[in-house]
């Protein structure tokens, strides 16, 4: 018994762990961005060398182009003089021109390399910045849909409309203000003397005039 209970202890630790893999799409979704982004550091590392190969190689072809026409100027030079010079002269140009017509080919070849990578660095870019986007977006759903769940979770326990229980939140606080003499007023005390010496006049005015009535229905 005690073997089962462990081993369906250990079956539900593995199917929460799975649930939680699956479940955590933020987490996955950095994930596999990061991976994106590493290969995409990658490539460019790997572009910056081609390039650079691509540099030293049109050097060299440039030396072998000069050299092959440096040898044959030399070669016209001394034809005349030394038969036996210009010809290894003409010998070494033909070797520079050789080294050229290689570098040449390697040169197309590398640059069709260099064309190729670069565009694999763009998709991959676009790419990573596409994810980045959508993962930034999910994101704020997610957080946006979470806080209307948490607005609703906070109202259903209840029963009643939140805006109902800050209404009566603030009911309740205004009338405690009220008991405690906390209530401002923008009344103007000043004015508020003459209207209550007013009003005191006109009840006496009333008063006088009541009294005067009854004492003729006396008489």
């Amino acid at each position: 018994m005690q073997r089962i209970r462990l081993w369906t202890a250990s079956l539900v630790s593995r199917v929460d762990s799975m649930v939680t893999r699956i479940e955590n799409h933020e987490s996955l979704a950095q994930s596999a961005i990061r991976d994106v982004r590493r290969s995409a550091a990658r490539a460019r590392v790997q572009l910056r060398r081609v390039r650079a190969d691509g540099a030293r190689i049109r050097e060299r072809l440039e030396t072998e182009a000069n050299a092959e026409a440096t040898w044959r100027e030399r070669a016209a030079a001394c034809a005349e003089s030394d038969r036996d010079k210009a010809l290894e002269c003409l010998r070494r140009s033909r070797q520079a021109g050789r080294q050229k017509q290689e570098l040449v080919h390697r040169l197309e070849e590398h640059e069709h390399v260099e064309k190729q990578l670069t565009a694999d660095v763009g998709r991959v870019d676009e790419r990573l910045s596409k994810l980045e986007d959508q993962r930034n977006l999910l994101t704020t759903r997610q957080s946006r849909a979470e806080a209307l769940g948490c607005v609703r979770e906070a109202q259903a326990p209840l029963g009643v409309d939140v805006d109902e229980i800050f209404g009566r939140w603030e009911t309740q606080v205004a009338e405690r203000e009220y008991l405690g003499d906390c209530v401002t007023s923008d009344t103007d005390r000043f004015e508020t003397d003459f209207d209550e010496a007013d009003e005191k006049a006109e009840l006496d005015a009333e008063l006088a005039e009541l009294l005067d009535a009854r004492n003729r229905e006396e008489d």
